[in-house]
């Protein structure tokens, strides 16, 4: 009796793991999607919320109905490439990236904004997805192996042949990614652990470059989907798979750690997310040879081919830093995304200061205002958007600068969408030490879970980064005992923190840094952090230079006069010429002194703040025209040089420049020459 009590106990003892496995699986209440890595991983500084913990408010969230109401919403009815015939819902369109792509911001969007037409939208690809797999693991489109070409089909051949590319397919793994995130619908864990194991066995055979070189280039967007399910299922086979596909990758970090990085010549995109390959590698490696790869990197990409977005030039391959050098769209949003990746495994608040440079700067620059065009390629010094000649490694009919549907190249058309809605999710973060962080700003509202897995609240309001105050008010009615992490930008010297209007810390708090703030919250209580935003100078290319104001870059305000030239409304094509001058220097005695030279009006922040009437903060400089300063084709003249011991003498009267925030122009000068 006594040895059957003993089997019976020891049984149920067996069982209590595979209980707390299936809980975790089936029940949303259950912390699993606030965990850090699983062991051998080393253990992430920050863990990503459940898609719609953050909510958006304010100018943020009004992107996001833009968004909506645009091409991200709407491009499977007014765009052939995503449309009912794409091969990613059984069609014989496009095969390859374009659906999945689309996807990656549409699922974000879609269950942020909790829209049911969006959903449905979704469902519809996901569904498909799903069910296309076989037995074995493989899905999506497959090629058909018995069709014959002709000469005038040979198009239709490649399409046919990228069906069998891994590239693809690492995309809708992010799709899916995201879509459990927001769903925790069982059957994405199902069909991801026979996709990967079908990866294991064919990989040796089949490598990533087997048929183009875009998977070997981007296998990190693999491989961090593969961790990603190692935290949710404890497969072994998974960290096999890492190895695997970490050796199959072009190897970024050996890239980056390589000499004379002024003569990198790489695709801008593929940079931009092999960015984070080293640091998704280091989970498992535990090498910081991979994190000091990736600062390098990123230095020395800043260095030869930066721009004063924060950006690299990419048109399409790294270009250096020439101001009428040009960025691809995608090459933003994917280096937002990796930046994000990157700063959730590190915790190294300098990844959020340049993910929020680029995305406050860069990204609204290249979306017409109502989301119905999008640009391929932006300038820092862009003076007219039309198709004159350009300065581009990669040509596309000089349309690169125009905005539309698909000027330039469609890739962008696809890809765009995910930029706002995947920043907007990562506002807020889970800690390790069981609080929440706020590392990047914008007004939203987190519900989360916090301390012993209580539900709590805060409102961030502000108008950051147009404002230097941010709120966090606390809304939970019951007190709780957690830590708030908030970071403490690198270019901000004099922030402050009050705790219902009392001084929390007397020291001074060091910028680039994360502050953390333990108490136990009330309902009611409001931290202010307040971040002076102070005009600077810094200089870039022949020594010019920007004028910046806190995250943000302020550049030469340009009349604007929209000229359409192809397609229907809303989605039409346009060429976009200036109506003011631009040749203007800054006088060199300002920039000397700017906090007297500068002169910074705030106005009201508006729904759609990024544009040039709504531009919500004005600064005014005195400059002087350049006329020896002239168009180039469709781009400007080599920029003047303007050394410290030398600037233009320029008999011309002084005139006051008007600067506004570059993300607001569409045209703008932002490197400026010195005059005297």
């Amino acid at each position: 009796m006594k040895n059957r009590k003993k089997q019976f106990r020891r049984f149920w003892l067996a069982l209590v793991p595979l209980w707390i496995f299936f809980l975790s699986q089936v029940c949303p209440a259950v912390n699993v999607n606030y965990k850090s890595n699983r062991e051998p991983l080393i253990e992430k500084a920050y863990i990503k919320l459940p898609l719609g913990a953050v909510q958006p408010k304010g100018w943020i969230f009004h992107q996001l109905k833009l968004a909506a109401a645009g091409m991200t919403g709407h491009l499977d009815e007014i765009w052939p490439d995503v449309g009912a015939d794409n091969g990613w819902l059984g069609g014989k369109g496009d095969s390859w990236e374009r659906g999945p792509y689309w996807l990656d911001g549409l699922v974000p969007l879609a269950y942020i904004l909790k829209d049911k037409k969006l959903i449905d939208k979704v469902e519809k690809w996901i569904n498909w997805t799903l069910e296309s797999q076989d037995k074995d693991g493989m899905f999506g489109p497959r090629p058909d192996a018995e069709r014959k070409f002709t000469e005038d089909e040979k198009k239709l051949s490649r399409m046919e042949k990228n069906k069998d590319d891994w590239w693809p397919r690492m995309i809708m793994l992010k799709v899916l990614q995201s879509y459990y995130e927001a769903t925790a619908d069982k059957r994405v864990i199902d069909f991801m652990i026979r996709y990967l194991r079908y990866q294991t066995w064919n990989l040796p055979k089949k490598p990533l470059n087997h048929w183009t070189h875009w998977a070997k280039e981007r296998g990190g967007e693999n491989l961090s989907v593969v961790y990603w399910l190692y935290n949710r299922t404890g497969k072994p086979f998974l960290l096999d798979l890492g190895r695997i596909l970490f050796a199959q990758t072009e190897q970024w970090s050996e890239r980056f750690l390589s000499e004379f990085p002024e003569t990198w010549n790489w695709h801008g995109v593929n940079t931009a997310m092999g960015i984070k390959q080293p640091v998704v590698y280091y989970q498992q490696a535990k090498d910081t040879k991979y994190l000091k790869a990736v600062a390098k990197g990123i230095r020395d990409l800043m260095r030869y081919h930066g721009q004063v977005t924060g950006m690299f030039s990419g048109d399409e391959m790294l270009h250096g830093a020439n101001p009428t050098h040009g960025t691809e769209l995608c090459t933003v949003v994917e280096y937002m995304f990796s930046l994000e990746t990157i700063l959730r495994i590190t915790g190294d608040p300098w990844y959020a200061d340049l993910l929020e440079r680029v995305t406050y700067n860069a990204l609204p620059t290249q979306v017409k205002a109502d989301f119905c065009a999008r640009q391929y390629f932006q300038l820092p010094n862009q003076v007219a958007c039309d198709t004159e000649w350009h300065n581009f490694i990669t040509k596309h009919n000089e349309s690169e600068l125009l905005f539309g549907l698909e000027t330039g190249y469609g890739c962008c058309t696809a890809n765009f969408h995910q930029g706002w809605p995947k920043y907007a999710a990562q506002l807020w973060l889970a800690t390790r030490d069981n609080g929440l962080a706020a590392l990047s700003y914008a007004p939203c509202r987190v519900t989360a879970k916090a301390a012993d897995n209580k539900e709590v609240t805060f409102t961030e309001s502000t108008n950051y980064p147009f404002d230097d105050t941010i709120l966090f008010i606390f809304e939970s009615t019951q007190s709780v005992s957690f830590p708030l992490h908030l970071r403490i930008p690198g270019w901000c010297d004099a922030a402050a923190v009050y705790i219902n209007e009392k001084p929390y810390n007397k020291n001074r708090l060091k910028p680039g840094s994360i502050l953390k703030i333990t108490r136990n919250w009330e309902k009611g209580d409001i931290v202010r952090l307040q971040l002076p935003m102070k005009v600077k100078i810094s200089y870039h290319y022949e020594n010019s230079a920007s004028v910046e104001r806190g995250p943000l870059v302020y550049a030469l305000k340009i009349g604007e006069k929209w000229e359409k030239i192809a397609g229907e409304e809303p989605y039409a094509d346009y060429r976009v010429l200036p109506v003011d001058p631009w040749n203007f220097g800054i006088l060199r005695e300002c920039v000397y002194k700017p906090e007297e030279s500068f002169i910074v009006r705030a106005k009201e922040v508006r729904d759609q703040p990024w544009t040039i009437h709504n531009a919500p903060v004005i600064i005014t400089v005195r400059g002087k025209m350049i006329p020896q300063w002239k168009p180039y084709g469709g781009i400007t003249g080599p920029i003047p040089y303007s050394p410290d011991y030398y600037t233009l003498k320029n008999e011309n009267p002084e005139e006051t420049l008007m600067l506004i925030p570059y993300g607001c122009t569409k045209l703008r000068i932002s490197l400026f020459p010195l005059v005297y």
